[in-house]
């Protein structure tokens, strides 16, 4: 019995189908590959993965949205909004809806890392308008707030917190945005009720024990700080993942050494937040290259996480070794971010680096802009004495 041939152009279709099948397997399984490194905070294999994914596959959306998300990760801002813009097309359906939602909610926390918050809210409104992944606004609207802080207009950061959890969105993360508010606007009382709501929707909102416990501390209620912070240590006993957050009670408590055995067991364990108080506690001991290199490899392993607080204590280290114009630069990364006692704490280191580097010009123009914001009587006399040195330096000119 004869065979049939097979045309030419057929087994070359065949060819072509197969080979497409064996690429988005192989991009499929990169991507879930990638999903579970980035799950598990590691973002450079992460990154790498979901790139051979688009490599094997370069139509699908998902992957370009993870992968910009593990560059955001990454702290590298301007890779990640290369990547989200990729997916954004102007057609008129629903998945190309959701991914354009995706993606555009991706370039906002690319901006709101990087500190630019008027852009990233500009893009968070964007996302919002789109309607689709109705289950993202509740996210988009938060981080609104957040952009809303950090521009200090509290007001209507305060307004948009209260209109969220108005809403019925009694979610723990809510209410530790809306007392950073309450406690930027000196709102005591309503930051210490939000922390205890915050503390009522998740009894493991350890973040919320401890905000509560340095706010009842700062005002001398120590009965009141004592008590919070029994709970949380009962609580955190209990739980065997919480070696990092029982480290930072420890910490804030006063017990140093307790702490730094708790967070070098972190570490160990892959916390790399740990590295952050360990730079605090050798700063507090006056090792301030050891805080420096602890510092670093924080910002190194988590630059998501650089905060205003960071950039702060950072600077305040380089400060202590001269390193001024290292100093300046991190102060000024953490004015743009920070708000309340924090901004305050920049705003004096901002005016001490530049009298260190002896412009006393721009040192006088920050301590003017300092006091039209804060009382302090310190400052009063560093600007007098700062104007004395600037007449001095002219006059010698």
């Amino acid at each position: 019995m004869g065979y049939r041939k097979v045309p030419v152009f057929a087994v070359m279709l065949l060819t072509i189908v197969v080979l497409a099948a064996g690429c988005t397997r192989k991009a499929d399984k990169l991507y879930k590959d990638g999903l579970s490194l980035y799950d598990n905070g590691k973002y450079e294999e992460a990154m790498k993965c979901f790139e051979g994914a688009i490599d094997s596959n370069p139509d699908k959306a998902e992957y370009y949205i993870a992968c910009g998300k593990s560059l955001t990760a990454l702290g590298r801002y301007d890779e990640a909004r290369e990547k989200f813009i990729d997916v954004i097309r102007d057609t008129d359906n629903k998945i190309v809806r959701e991914n354009n939602k995706k993606a555009y909610m991706g370039i906002a926390m690319s901006y709101y890392q990087s500190g630019v918050y008027d852009q990233a809210k500009a893009y968070l409104e964007i996302a919002l308008k789109n309607k689709e992944l109705p289950s993202l606004d509740g996210d988009i609207n938060a981080y609104i707030a957040e952009c809303d802080m950090y521009l200090f207009d509290y007001d209507s950061a305060l307004k948009k917190w209260n209109e969220i959890i108005g809403k019925k969105s009694k979610n723990a993360a809510y209410y530790l945005g809306r007392a950073k508010v309450n406690t930027a606007l000196g709102y005591s009382e309503d930051a210490q009720n939000d922390y205890r709501s915050a503390i009522s929707e998740d009894k493991k909102c350890y973040s919320a024990y401890i905000g509560l416990y340095l706010m009842l501390s700062e005002e001398g209620n120590t009965e009141g700080a004592s008590e919070i912070f029994n709970t949380a240590l009962k609580l955190l006993e209990k739980d065997e993942n919480s070696i990092f957050y029982k480290s930072v009670l420890y910490y804030y408590g006063g017990d140093a050494d307790k702490a730094l055995e708790g967070f070098n067991k972190a570490l160990e364990a892959g916390n790399n937040e740990a590295y952050y108080y360990i730079g605090r506690i050798n700063q507090d001991k006056n090792n301030y290259e050891e805080a420096v290199s602890d510092y670093e490899k924080y910002s190194e392993n988590c630059p998501a996480d650089i905060s205003a607080d960071y950039c702060n204590q950072y600077a305040g280290c380089l400060l202590e070794l001269g390193r001024y114009d290292d100093a300046k630069e991190w102060i000024s990364k953490g004015v743009l971010m920070a708000a309340g006692s924090v901004r305050q704490k920049l705003m004096f280191n901002e005016v001490v680096v530049y009298e260190k580097l002896g412009d006393y010009t721009t040192a006088e123009q920050k301590a003017k802009e300092y006091l039209e914001v804060y009382q302090d009587e310190n400052m009063e006399e560093e600007y007098e004495y700062i104007k004395t040195r600037y007449k001095e330096k002219k006059d010698a000119e």
